[in-house]
Parts: structure tokens; C-alpha cells; sequence
């Protein structure tokens, strides 16, 4: 049992050292955004037309084009920062946290990271939101790719956000 032990915690410090060295960690700038007002319409095209502008209407103004993101991967968790917005902090190993956005709405978030790539979610009644943060190969460019889901829209939103150091 002692011998377990004693391996487990040099094993725990490498996870910890790894996840802080993540080449996410940093800051990046939009550097190509997709035209994210056209994805919103083509998702609620075939929503009846009472209820496709206030679909349109709440989808653009919680999908704007981030100008900056701010990671920041540790044995803490995981800390992303979106423009000016106040840090997300997500527990390690992928467990969900309580979340309230800024406009009081309540989430389940959670973050997995592997190798190149974070996979932060956002779950509740309404529906959820999934963004993936891709690192390129040259780690010069990070791809945020976002899929915004709910029973209220007949498909998915999908769009991505292009970033660079």
C-alpha cells in the first residue's frame, strides 16, 4: 500500500507539471472570424417567422466574435478568459462546476483538455454549447470552433473564430 502511495504522488506532480506547460496557455487575437451572422440565420431559416427573430436576436448577442482569449491550463483546473469578460474557471479532470453568466442565466461547465485541443462545455435546461479550441500544428493558430444546441432551434449553430499569439 505505502509503495502505491509513494508512486501515485510523482505521477500526480507530472500531470500537474504537464497541464501547466499546455501550449494553450497564453493569449491570443482573433486574426479570422466566420460570418457568424449568416450562421445564425441559416440555423433559424426554418423557424416560423414570430419566433425566428427573437431566436436571431438572442443568438447574436450571446455569439459574438471574441476579439481575445486568455487560457490558462493548471493543476487548478482551467481558466478561459473570452474579450473582457470575467475568467470561466473549470475543475480539473473534466468535472462539471456551477456557472452563472453575466446576465444571471445558470450552467453546468466543464473542460477537458487533451494534448492540443480544449473541449469546454455549457449544459442546462435551454440546451448547451460545446467550444473546442483546436491548436494548429505550428501552435501558431488557435481555432475556436463553437456548436450551439437547444430543443428550440431546428438545428445546430455552428461557427468558428481563428486566434493567433
Amino acid at each position: 500500500m505505502r509503495a502505491a502511495r509513494l508512486f501515485l504522488v510523482p505521477a500526480l506532480a507530472v500531470l500537474s507539471l504537464s497541464a501547466q506547460e499546455s501550449a494553450l496557455n497564453g493569449s491570443w487575437r482573433q486574426t479570422r472570424t466566420d460570418d457568424i451572422a449568416a450562421a445564425i440565420n441559416t440555423t433559424v431559416a426554418d423557424m416560423n417567422f414570430i419566433k425566428r427573430p427573437i431566436a436571431r436576436g438572442r443568438l447574436t448577442k450571446l455569439n459574438p466574435a471574441y476579439q481575445k482569449v486568455a487560457i490558462t491550463i493548471s493543476g487548478a483546473g482551467v481558466d478561459v478568459k473570452l474579450d473582457d469578460r470575467a475568467p470561466i474557471h473549470m475543475p480539473p479532470g473534466g468535472a462539471a462546476a456551477p456557472w452563472t453568466r453575466e446576465d444571471g442565466e445558470k450552467f453546468m461547465v466543464a473542460a477537458q483538455v487533451s494534448g492540443d485541443q480544449l473541449i469546454q462545455t455549457f449544459k442546462n435546461d435551454e440546451g448547451e454549447r460545446t467550444n473546442v479550441f483546436k491548436l494548429s500544428p505550428d501552435g501558431k493558430v488557435l481555432t475556436l470552433s463553437a456548436t450551439v444546441k437547444s430543443p428550440k432551434l431546428p438545428k445546430a449553430l455552428t461557427y468558428s473564430i481563428s486566434f493567433g499569439r
